[in-house]
């Protein structure tokens, strides 16, 4: 490869190396999805804002479009056609493509950016995590794509919706842990809501493959969540177990793209197997088993943005998941 650095141009849609290089990433597309078609092979040339391509040495080698898609809603745009040549991988002309487009969306005023790949584009996947892209609902022409990821961002901080999960064991004092970190916000001037998501979700009778109501949580929070947007309410705090590190994903779609930290609760088993039978009249021996079993099962399962120690004055237990959390 060439010393020379990389040429980042605007050129109008139908500039005919990024038109040359839209028909190469579609043909990578077919092949790797083992001949299907893109969803939308055509795209109007009228709602294409923005189109940069990159070229070394004169050669193209990178492009990426801008899309204002009449049906998303105002304010948001759509990242189309984003492509890097085979050889050209791996040095950060993607970064500087979407970091590009980035900056067109706030000059033509929008707020928001969304984009659709696909489970089997891993390297897309973790180019746009590391942006600050997350899991959104699908909409449009990919609702019914098994295989369809979409994703999306807030382009202004205080746009955003962040979630802080507090996870852990039976005992480990998941939901007074969360009521604290409720008053410390309120302390601070934050405005938040604390959820308690097994209230939520206390209902009967419970379906056999969903023995924790997890589906009707996230379909129940994903309908508070504009309401919580609505009224500025952009810190969430779920006391709530995770046990599998693709609830994350889950809970980034509920809240429409919402940055999730999960910060679990570490107790020792004596002291909670204590607070069980203490809380109850009637200690249930299937609780106290599953307590051992559940944290177990956490602690293989590494879903966890960080582990804080969960004994202690639940003030300082608070504070300590809220600094881990990065709030």
């Amino acid at each position: 490869m060439s010393g020379a650095g990389p040429d980042l141009t605007v050129v109008p849609w139908a500039d005919q190396d990024a038109a040359a290089l839209r028909a190469e990433q579609q043909a990578g597309l077919a092949e790797l999805y083992d001949g299907v078609e893109d969803i939308e092979p055509e795209l109007p040339a009228e709602q294409m804002v923005r189109t940069v391509l990159v070229r070394v040495d004169g050669e193209p080698v990178a492009t990426g479009s801008l899309r204002l898609e009449p049906h998303l809603p105002t304010g948001t745009g759509e990242l189309k056609r984003m492509y890097v040549r085979p050889a050209w991988r791996g040095v950060g002309l993607s970064r500087q493509v979407l970091v590009a487009l980035e900056g067109a969306a706030r000059e033509v005023g929008l707020r928001r950016l969304v984009l659709e790949t696909g489970l089997r584009q891993t390297a897309a996947l973790g180019l746009y995590a590391s942006a600050g892209y997350r899991r959104i609902p699908s909409w449009g022409p990919y609702v019914d794509e098994p295989g369809s990821v979409c994703l999306g961002r807030w382009l202004h901080d205080e746009d955003r919706t962040r979630v802080l999960v507090i996870n852990g064991s039976l005992g480990a004092g998941k939901t007074t842990v969360g009521d604290r970190v409720g008053r410390l916000l309120a302390d601070r001037g934050v405005p938040h809501v604390v959820l308690d998501v097994d209230a939520l979700t206390s209902a009967a009778p419970v379906p056999p493959d969903d023995p924790f109501h997890q589906r009707l949580a996230l379909d129940a929070l994903a309908r508070l969540a504009p309401l919580y947007r609505e009224r500025g309410l952009r810190h969430v705090v779920l006391p709530r177990v995770v046990e599998e590190p693709a609830d994350r994903a889950d809970y980034e779609r509920a809240f429409d793209g919402a940055d999730v930290r999960v910060v679990r609760l570490s107790v020792p088993e004596d002291v909670r197997l204590d607070r069980l039978r203490t809380r109850a009249t009637a200690p249930d021996p299937g609780e106290l088993a599953r307590t051992v079993e559940l944290e177990a099962i956490l602690r293989r399962a590494g879903a966890d943005d960080a582990v804080v120690d969960g004994v202690g004055d639940v003030d300082r237990v608070a504070e300590r998941v809220l600094d881990a959390a990065g709030w």
